[in-house]
């Protein structure tokens, strides 16, 4: 029997944004501290996150492939920032519930580096920043991020899984998804994912 995992593509309209225009002589040189300053802190706009975050690799069955910091088994969710600039999920909101986009706030302290990955442990516990307040369904369901706006930023949707067997992206960020027997739990997937035999 195949595993159909099915990517399903969201757009996100760009916000728009302009700088006040003024005529007090410093303001130009307040509004280049301003950028500079913008420019070293992590991304907080939801709208320069779409198409630079990305859902990567989802296991919703973990025994034995990648524990917690606690030494716990969880299933857990990967996400993978193509950008230049480390991406701030403070407001962000994920779910596996469609009816429900904002089952589950991100708060302050969940930053995704620039070019690299996060792990987000959906265990249904209070244990950090990074842990989710529901599980994933290993009978096949859908997972989802959205922007503090509501905008959606990326989802994609699984059927049943195998035990220690994650969803992953090949190649990372903008692959399809595939199954994959040795779970990268949180570093680029690459060629480490080796196909299920």
């Amino acid at each position: 029997m195949s595993r159909a995992v099915v990517l399903i593509g969201l757009c996100c309209a760009a916000c728009g944004g302009s700088d006040a225009a003024s005529s007090d002589a410093g303001a130009d040189g307040a509004r280049g501290d301003a950028d500079a300053a913008d420019a070293a802190a992590p991304d907080t706009a939801g709208a320069s996150a779409a198409g630079v975050l990305f859902i990567n690799e989802v296991m919703p069955s973990n025994t034995a492939a990648c524990s917690d910091a606690l030494g716990e088994f969880d299933d857990w969710v990967e996400l993978y920032n193509a950008g230049d600039a480390d991406l701030d999920l403070a407001g962000f909101t994920v779910t596996d519930d469609a009816a429900l986009p904002t089952k589950a706030v991100l708060p302050a302290g969940v930053v995704v580096p620039a070019h690299g990955t996060l792990l987000l442990w959906a265990d249904g516990q209070v244990q950090g920043v990074d842990h989710l307040s529901f599980k994933l369904d290993a009978a096949g369901e859908a997972f989802a991020i959205f922007a503090p706006d509501g905008a959606p930023i990326d989802a994609m949707t699984f059927a049943a899984a195998t035990t220690d067997v994650s969803f992953a992206r090949l190649p990372d960020g903008t692959g399809a998804f595939a199954p994959c027997a040795r779970a990268t739990c949180g570093a680029l997937n690459g060629a480490a994912c080796a196909a299920v035999p």
